[in-house]
């Protein structure tokens, strides 16, 4: 996440240069100590998002900042780095909260997948806490607007089920609107004034996901220095909404089973089983059965979430809901960012009705809040969308084209729309994680930022 401020600690200067070179190329902030004691000072005057931290230095070393850390800023991340690595001084670093542990020298790509986790985590524990001071909301079928007939079913059968006790399965593609069903499935229940929580599981690791859910006890592993509530105790008497289930281990498969079958969760490390009342509301824009098939996924726990299925229509299918849609998001965005912009002209309308939208609704509303911000018109016209929309049959675009036409720049035009689909999907693949992505598809990460940045993709808009 760009702009992020991290805390290099080391005293030798060499290190910290590589490194502020490395983070900054990689669009965090960073500052600089080189001893434990200035870190303190600075950490006094202005909290980083992460401390990097060397084991040896003179006066106050890694261990004794981490643990002064831990005493004044015990949600701050903080991984520690050693030339000197061995299991003793690995074992007490985590003990005393470290995040993560690193010997020296490293690969450029392990610290930065390393920093992503651990700022990754943060944002997630920041969320949850946000949890319990979220304002009430009431979220209606006017958040989901659409004039097409199957979706029009959908609202019907969720008022039917809403303030039932059945599990509901909701099946779609990325940015077809799940959450935002699940959330009306709630705000209709008996359960509006609980609790709404929704987890992204394709996001997080088993260790975390099984934690996050249960929550765990004192000791249960390294680095759980007090008991935790999980997210199924928070939301007592409310709805939990899982995406992307599919992506759950079949360990935690298991425990979710457990969850609908008697009403009851176990602490991870805890002995003793705790009851409680949720509405379990899950997700997956993949075929469960596909994956029962697969042994991938239980099938007795797709049969237990499987008593109302609702399955969502890609965009491309309801392409009567463009204009709504359109409309909707414009009106939304332009009170939002205090801009003027009032509609969109008919053949720019024509565009956004010929694209076969892959991030469906999701994708078209940022493309519509993009259009709202940049505002260099009163209206959006054609030459306000992405150039690969621009799919006009105007006679002045087919004169235009007709005049400029060659090989070299069909040819880089076709690689660059190539390039930036190929980007887009691999993103959606790894749930928009730069670190995975970049790695898996072959590119080092900073030029995958850099192509991200040419074809203004922003990877965080890919996490579903």
């Amino acid at each position: 996440m760009a702009n992020e401020l991290i805390l290099i600690v080391d005293d030798e200067a060499g290190m910290r240069q590589y490194l502020k070179k490395l983070l900054e190329d990689n669009n965090y902030q960073t500052q600089e100590a080189a001893d434990g004691q200035k870190a303190i000072d600075l950490i006094s005057a202005k909290a980083p998002d992460l401390v990097l931290a060397d084991l040896k230095m003179p006066k106050v070393d890694g261990l004794k900042l981490l643990s002064l850390i831990k005493k004044g800023y015990p949600d701050l991340a903080v991984i520690i780095m050693t030339a000197y690595g061995s299991m003793e001084s690995a074992i007490s670093a985590m003990k005393l909260g470290a995040y993560d542990y690193i010997n020296k020298p490293f690969d450029m790509d392990e610290i930065l997948i390393s920093i992503d986790k651990a700022l990754e985590k943060k944002r997630l524990e920041a969320e949850n806490i946000a949890l319990h001071k979220q304002l009430e909301q009431t979220y209606t079928f006017e958040d989901i607007i659409s004039q097409n007939q199957q979706m029009k079913k959908i609202f019907e059968l969720v008022k039917k089920i809403a303030d039932t006790k059945s599990t509901i399965l909701i099946q779609g593609e990325t940015g077809t609107g799940k959450e935002l069903i699940a959330r009306a499935i709630h705000n209709l229940s008996s359960r509006c004034k609980k609790p709404f929580i929704p987890v992204d599981c394709g996001a997080l690791t088993e260790t975390l996901l099984e934690s996050e859910l249960f929550g765990h006890i004192k000791g249960a592993f390294t680095g759980a220095t007090s008991d935790k509530q999980g997210l199924f105790e928070i939301a007592e008497g409310g709805s939990v909404f899982l995406d992307e289930i599919g992506k759950v281990s079949l360990n935690i498969q298991a425990k979710l089973l457990r969850v609908l079958q008697d009403n009851q969760i176990k602490r991870v490390g805890e002995a003793s089983s705790r009851k409680v009342d949720i509405r379990l509301i899950s997700a997956s824009n993949e075929d469960l059965q596909d994956l029962v098939q697969k042994g991938s996924f239980r099938e007795d726990l797709f049969y237990r979430l499987n008593v109302v299925l609702l399955s969502l229509p890609p965009l491309r299918e309801r392409k009567e809901d463009i204009p709504l849609l359109v409309s909707h998001f414009i009106e939304k965005y332009r009170a939002l960012e205090k801009k003027s912009l009032t509609g969109i002209s008919q053949d720019a309308l024509n565009i956004l009705m010929k694209y076969n939208w892959p991030g469906n609704v999701r994708e078209l509303e940022n493309l519509i809040h993009r259009a709202v911000v940049m505002e260099a018109d009163a209206i959006i016209m054609p030459k306000d969308l992405p150039s690969s929309l621009k799919l006009s049959d105007s006679a002045e675009e087919r004169h235009a084209q007709k005049r400029s036409f060659n090989f070299k720049k069909a040819r880089k035009q076709a690689i660059e729309a190539f390039e930036k689909r190929f980007l887009i999907e691999a993103l959606k693949l790894h749930d928009g994680n730069i670190s995975r992505t970049a790695k898996e598809i072959g590119l080092d990460r900073r030029n995958f930022q850099r192509k991200c940045k040419e074809f203004k993709i922003k990877p965080q808009d890919y996490r579903d």
